[in-house]
Formats: C-alpha cells, sequence, structure tokens
C-alpha cells in the first residue's frame, strides 16, 4: 500500500509542475503532505483551464503573466512570473504583446508593474534563447 500511495503522490508532484510550466519544490512537498489537496487543485485547474473556454491556453498565461505582475515585485515571484512569461512566448505570444497589456497596468498598478515585469521578460527571452528555443513561424 505505502508504494501505491508513494506512485500516486509523485504522479501528483508532476502533474501539478506540468500545469504551471514550472517545478517548484513545494509542489513536491505539497504533493506528498497534502495529496487530498493537490487533487482539488488539479480538479480546479480542469475546470479553468482545461475544459472548453472561451480564452485558449496563450491567454490564460497572458493573464498569469499580468496577475503575477500586479501582484508585485519580490524574489520568490520573479521566477513564477518569468516561467510563465517563457511559456506565453513559447505558446505565441509576441514580446510586444505582453508589454502592451503591461502598459495598461501602469495606471492602476504603478509604473514598477511595467518596469519589474519588462526586466523579467527580458531575462526569459535571454532564458528561452540560452536553452535554444527558436519561434516557429
Amino acid at each position: 500500500m505505502a508504494k501505491i500511495e508513494k506512485k500516486i503522490k509523485e504522479n501528483l508532484s508532476k502533474i501539478f509542475s506540468e500545469r504551471r510550466s514550472h517545478s517548484y519544490p513545494a509542489h513536491e512537498w505539497l504533493a506528498d503532505k497534502f495529496p487530498d489537496y493537490v487533487k482539488i487543485m488539479l480538479d480546479l485547474d480542469y475546470e479553468i483551464r482545461q475544459k472548453t473556454k472561451i480564452f485558449d491556453e496563450k491567454m490564460h498565461e497572458l493573464f498569469h503573466i499580468i496577475a503575477l505582475a500586479v501582484k508585485g515585485s519580490n524574489p520568490h515571484n520573479q521566477q513564477h512570473l518569468k516561467a510563465h512569461i517563457k511559456k506565453g512566448i513559447m505558446l505565441g505570444l509576441d514580446p510586444e504583446e505582453i508589454a502592451e497589456a503591461l502598459m495598461v497596468c501602469v495606471n492602476p498598478g504603478g509604473a514598477m508593474v511595467l518596469t519589474y515585469s519588462i526586466t523579467c521578460m527580458l531575462e526569459a527571452l535571454e532564458e528561452l534563447d540560452a536553452e535554444g528555443w527558436e519561434k516557429s513561424e
């Protein structure tokens, strides 16, 4: 029984990380300690992002980028924001689209939102380039 539970927890951790476009040690820990909670989060993710929807996955990533940008600049948020920027770009968002969406946030969120987020975007683009990712036309 313990082997089965361990496999279930490992699978939950893998799915949890994949759906969030970046793997964090927190995902594995949560899946191990609170598998029922992670299953609920995955069910919620399915309802929001996997079922038939109005917005495609690319737009969902743009919403994540905006929400994380407005949430604020802190070291823990930076990697999360960059991960969503990278995923958005890989799904077809152009840097100019991301920048325009961030510019819309300046009035309600302040100039820091734009500066911080564009900095993260530039770092994400550098990382994608270093990883050898090429935009498909």
